[in-house]
C-alpha cells in the first residue's frame, strides 16, 4: 500500500511540473500578452492587420502635413517681419513688375500708419482695392491682366463666382460683399470707377524676400489732378508667396510711415535781409511751416541762385521736393518771385532736373493749399549715395511787385 502511494505521489508531481512547464499551451485569448506580440508579428510578415497600420501612418503623415500649412500672421507678426526684411539685401525676382501693379493697387485704395491686413479691412476699403484690380484686368496690357487671364468685357461685368476666386487670389478676400462702388445685375458685378481723386504709388520700390514672404517698400507720392504730386513718407506693402494664386503671391499687410529724412542744415547763396519782424533765413526751408520763407537777396530775379542741403550722414537719396513761392498769403504770393525750374546736384555725377506744374490759385486759398499747388519733385532715376544736394534755380516766374524770389518748404527722400 506504501508503495502505490508514493508512485501516485511521484505521477502527481511529475504532472504538475508538467502543467506548470507548459503553460504556454494555454488557449491564445486567455493570455493578455498574445494580442499585442503577435499583431505586431503579423505586421512585420504583412499579416492580416497591416493594411489598417498603414491607413493608421497615412492620417499621422496627413496631420503633420496639416501642422505645416501657414497660419495666418498677426500684425505684430506682420511688423516683425517686414522690419526682419528691411534688414536684408534688395532683389530684383522675375516677378518684380507683377508685385509692382499689386502693390499700388493697394496704395491707391488704403494703407495707413497703423497697418493693416488686406483680408481684414472695412468692406468701403476691399471695394477700392478690387475696382484698383478690376481696372487692371479690365484696361490692362498689364501684369495683373495677364496673370489673371480671363478676357473679361466691362461691358458685360464679371461672374460673382469668378470675382470671388480672383479676390481670394489676389488679398485673401472670404466674404465678397458688393456695395456703394459696386453693382450686381444677374449675378455679375459691374464696378463703378470714380475720377478726380488723389492716388497713391510707390516709387523707387525695393522688393526684399525669404522663403515665404516678399517686401515691396519705397517713397510713398500723391498724385493729384487738382494740385502738384507731394512726397508724403513711405509705404511697405507684405505679400505671402502663394503657389495656389494664379499671381503666385497674396496680398498680407501694408503700413504707410510718415518719415522724412533728416537734413542737419541748409545754407543758400543768398539771402535778403530781415524786414522788421520778418526774417528771411534759410531755416524757414526746413521748419514745416508754409508761412515763413526762404527769399533769395542777390540783384536780379534770383535765377543762379543756390540751396544747398546738409543731411546727418551718407545714405540712398532718390529726390528732393521744393514748394515754390511766398506763400503765406494769396497776395505775397502773387507780389514775389517763384522759382519754377530747377537743377539738383546730389554728387558723383548724379544730377537730376525738375520743374513746377502750375495749377490754379486764387485769393481764397489757404498758405497749405497755396503750397499744395507749388510742389515740384527734382528726382533721380536711381538713388544715389549722398548726404549733400545742392538746388540750383534755372527758372523764375517773376513777381507783380518785387523781384525777390522765394521758397517755403524743401525736404528730401
Amino acid at each position: 500500500m506504501k508503495r502505490k502511494s508514493f508512485f501516485k505521489i511521484i505521477i502527481c508531481l511529475i504532472c504538475a511540473m508538467l502543467l506548470v512547464g507548459c503553460g504556454g499551451s494555454m488557449p491564445a485569448e486567455n493570455d493578455p500578452n498574445y494580442k499585442s506580440e503577435n499583431i505586431n508579428k503579423e505586421t512585420e510578415e504583412g499579416g492580416a492587420d497591416s493594411g489598417k497600420d498603414e491607413v493608421d501612418a497615412e492620417v499621422t503623415e496627413d496631420s503633420e502635413k496639416e501642422s505645416e500649412t501657414p497660419v495666418a500672421l498677426t500684425e505684430a507678426e506682420c511688423e516683425d517681419e517686414v522690419e526682419k526684411l528691411l534688414k536684408t539685401d534688395p532683389v530684383t525676382p522675375d516677378n518684380a513688375e507683377l508685385l509692382s501693379e499689386m502693390a499700388n493697387c493697394v496704395t491707391s485704395s488704403r494703407i495707413d500708419d497703423s497697418g493693416v491686413i488686406f483680408s481684414q479691412m472695412d468692406n468701403a476699403y476691399k471695394e477700392r482695392l478690387r475696382m484698383s484690380f478690376l481696372d487692371q484686368i479690365f484696361y490692362g496690357g498689364s501684369e495683373i491682366q495677364k496673370a489673371t487671364a480671363d478676357d473679361f468685357d466691362p461691358g458685360a461685368g464679371v461672374p460673382l463666382e469668378d470675382c470671388e476666386s480672383i479676390f481670394k487670389d489676389a488679398y485673401g478676400e472670404d466674404d465678397l460683399t458688393p456695395g456703394e462702388y459696386e453693382d450686381v445685375k444677374e449675378g455679375r458685378l459691374f464696378p463703378t470707377f470714380g475720377a478726380g481723386d488723389a492716388i497713391h504709388v510707390i516709387e523707387h520700390m525695393q522688393i526684399f524676400e525669404d522663403e515665404e514672404h516678399y517686401l515691396l517698400s519705397g517713397p510713398m507720392i500723391s498724385i493729384s489732378d487738382a494740385e502738384g504730386d507731394r512726397f508724403e513718407g513711405y509705404g511697405d506693402i507684405l505679400f505671402s508667396k502663394n503657389p495656389a494664386s494664379r499671381y503666385g503671391v497674396t496680398l498680407l499687410y501694408g503700413r504707410f510711415r510718415d518719415e522724412t529724412i533728416n537734413i542737419s542744415s541748409v545754407e543758400t547763396s543768398s539771402t535778403l535781409p530781415a524786414s522788421k519782424d520778418k526774417s528771411y533765413e534759410a531755416d524757414n526751408l526746413i521748419d514745416k511751416d508754409y508761412t515763413t520763407v526762404w527769399a533769395e537777396g542777390a540783384p536780379g530775379d534770383g535765377i543762379g541762385e543756390t540751396i544747398t542741403i546738409h543731411l546727418d550722414k551718407k545714405q540712398p537719396l532718390y529726390g528732393v521736393q521744393i514748394v515754390s513761392g511766398y506763400t503765406a498769403s494769396y497776395k505775397q504770393y502773387n507780389d514775389n518771385g517763384i522759382p519754377t525750374e530747377f537743377k539738383a546736384d546730389f554728387g558723383n555725377g548724379a544730377v537730376a532736373e525738375g520743374s513746377l506744374d502750375e495749377y490754379y490759385v486764387g485769393e481764397q486759398d489757404t498758405s497749405e493749399e497755396l503750397a499744395d499747388c507749388s510742389r515740384s519733385r527734382i528726382e533721380l532715376d536711381k538713388p544715389a549715395i549722398t548726404d549733400t544736394v545742392t538746388i540750383t534755380i534755372t527758372g523764375v516766374r517773376p513777381g507783380a511787385k518785387y523781384d525777390d524770389t522765394c521758397a517755403s518748404e524743401v525736404w528730401v527722400y
